[in-house]
């Protein structure tokens, strides 16, 4: 049996845990990863605590990012939740302290690779994640590696316009008006909510009770993010053909409210080839530190 370490690096907590094959955890253990310190202090944190663990068995480390990562520089871009991280050797320190191969990715493409390869994308050649959340990021996975692009940003559809007339409500500045984040997010919903309903809206979990609830209002917010979202991908089908999507983060919990909605606006807009993709429902529910684990054996083989 082969093992690998998976280290989910949050800007709060760091989770790590020692994986199997079949994605079984043997072993982990979740600590404050003093995101705010600077490198010297999380990657200190992460070899303390990598002391707690066998590592005899281990064939590779893989290291979870909240932010863009250069794969072929093994370093992290960009990292808002973690400042200061910006192109600070990591996985070069780590391997060195270790003796273990050390790599790096995103964290949308860590647990887009675990869907893929241990969760409702198994057994597909192409799988397109999205985490459908406080953001909407993205990740490629074909045949069990995550396709990462120029400077780790494939697969990053938040800028992806979906309705260039939409009114601009502040979710990030960095963003396109129209841009699915702005439109289609969590974040986005609760700030909908909030204009159109006042409090009792002010987030996406309150929209999706409300729509749930009949309230006609909710409902016409959550059809406009479902033809938004399904705008989106219908024009990833375009471009990437993926045999499967799976759709994960906290907004897919209210899955029942809206995916029939974005299944059928998807129909109604991809090519009639791909009108049959199935749209599925995540299923892991520690997505991210087994899909830092599978980072490592997705890059050994």
């Amino acid at each position: 049996m082969n093992y690998y370490v998976g280290i989910d690096l949050g800007g709060t907590n760091v989770r790590i845990a020692k994986v199997d094959d079949e994605g079984r955890i043997v072993q982990d253990v979740i600590a404050q990863s003093h995101g705010l310190e600077g490198p010297e202090k999380i990657e200190e944190n992460i070899l303390d605590l990598l002391k707690q663990f066998d590592l005899s068995d281990v064939r590779s480390i893989g290291l979870a990012i909240p932010g863009p990562v250069d794969g072929e520089r093994n370093v992290i871009t960009q990292a808002t939740n973690i400042p200061g991280c910006e192109g600070y050797p990591f996985a070069d320190n780590m391997q060195k302290a270790t003796g273990i191969p050390v790599f790096l990715d995103n964290d949308a493409n860590a647990a887009g690779l675990a869907e893929a390869v241990l969760g409702a994308g198994r057994g597909y050649h192409e799988v397109y994640f999205l985490t459908h959340s406080t953001g909407i990021g993205g990740a490629l996975v074909i045949d069990g590696k995550v396709i990462s692009g120029h400077k780790g940003y494939a697969g990053e559809v938040a800028n992806v316009i979906v309705d260039p007339d939409a009114k601009q409500y502040p979710v990030y500045a960095h963003l396109n008006r129209g841009g699915v984040e702005t439109v289609a997010s969590g974040t986005a919903l609760g700030l909908i909510g909030k204009d159109l309903i006042g409090e009792k809206g002010d987030s996406a979990r309150k929209v999706f009770l409300l729509a749930g609830e009949g309230n006609e209002v909710a409902m016409a917010i959550v059809d406009k993010m479902s033809k938004d979202f399904a705008t989106c991908l219908a024009a990833i089908s375009a471009i990437c053909a993926p045999d499967c999507f799976v759709i994960g983060g906290g907004c897919s919990h209210s899955s029942a409210i809206y995916f029939s909605k974005v299944k059928e606006y998807f129909r109604s807009m991809a090519h009639e080839a791909m009108r049959d993709v199935p749209i599925l429902k995540a299923q892991l529910a520690e997505p991210g530190v087994l899909g830092a684990a599978m980072i490592g054996r997705s890059h050994l083989g």
